[in-house]
């Protein structure tokens, strides 16, 4: 056997992106956005949808349209590979699953399968996760292996879980969402971010620096988001190269919120903390029980400048 050693680059990748939100944030339509910017103006789309027909919603808003056909019941790990094998041989561009969360806990999906097992042999325990985990894994395997970029759009839920409290059991809720797969799914991903109930996303994973640049900050998913990713995977994308230089001093991410509100500079937003908010309700920015955020919470001040700015 001989191998081809060659000089690597990141021209010809082809990314697994997911995404992962609860139901009504807008997972398919993101997908399709961002699936017509990577397949380009006349690049074929196809999706394999387990949803009830929900992509055909958008048959007539996504920019030159896009093919898809029914993933009906088995869901099992081998029925998800056939989706695969269907899209690629289609001669797609772009293919879209929606949604993976039935392989895992669909009719027939690796949970069920895991319970038919464990009912069949009157046995619980790891023998039951043998054969649907490695169906699993073969799945898995497949996305990784396509010769086209694939989006897989995941159902999310809030978990809970018991903890104690001055001795009692009480139920707690997480504050963020898991997508409904198996734990190591998106660990495989090149990216994967949540969509939130106003339709921005979180990236939550992010494989190489200048990825970042290809997804939008506190604002949806767009058809030019997905031209930035395949300008990205085709190499030609701005490359982040390290500086001999020390990085330059920040200012606090609350400063420029101080200067626009005519207040004085303070690093300590304790100090201040009711002259901000008395001027920011009188723009009619805050309620009665807003909190400013952490002097760390740079995320929080970003998107309290990112509405400052728009004030007259």
């Amino acid at each position: 056997m001989t191998f081809e050693i060659k000089k690597a680059t990141r021209a010809g990748i082809k990314p697994l992106i997911v995404a992962y939100s609860e139901s009504g944030c807008g997972k398919t339509m993101s997908a399709l956005l961002l699936a017509r910017g990577l397949a380009g103006p006349d690049g074929k789309i196809v999706v394999a949808d387990s949803e009830s027909r929900r992509a055909s919603l958008y048959a007539d808003v996504i920019p030159g349209g896009f093919e898809t056909f029914d993933l009906c019941a088995p869901f099992s790990p081998a029925r998800y590979v056939e989706a695969v094998d269907a899209i690629e041989a289609s001669g797609a561009a772009v293919g879209i699953i929606d949604s993976g969360s039935h392989e895992w806990e669909g009719a027939a999906g690796v949970l069920d399968m895991a319970a038919e097992i464990e009912h069949r042999s009157g046995k619980t325990g790891l023998h039951c996760w043998r054969v649907p985990k490695f169906e699993h894994a073969k799945f898995l395997l497949r996305l990784l292996q396509t010769k086209i970029p694939f989006i897989v759009c995941l159902r999310a839920k809030y978990k809970s879980r018991q903890v104690k409290e001055n001795g009692k059991t009480v139920i707690v809720k997480d504050e963020k969402t898991s997508p409904i797969q198996a734990e190591d799914f998106i660990f495989e991903a090149t990216c994967h971010f949540e969509i939130l109930q106003n339709h921005t996303i979180l990236l939550t994973k992010c494989s190489h620096p200048a990825l970042r640049d290809c997804f939008p900050v506190n604002a949806p998913i767009t058809v030019a988001n997905g031209a930035k990713l395949a300008a990205w995977c085709s190499g030609s994308a701005v490359e982040t190269k390290p500086s001999d230089k020390p990085p330059a001093k920040q200012d606090h991410p609350m400063t420029a919120v101080w200067k626009r509100s005519g207040l004085q500079k303070q690093l300590d937003p304790a100090e201040n903390e009711k002259a901000l908010k008395a001027w920011l309700v009188e723009k009619s920015m805050v309620g009665e029980y807003f909190t400013l955020p952490s002097a760390k919470d740079v995320d929080g001040w970003v998107a309290i400048w990112a509405k400052v700015k728009e004030l007259p």
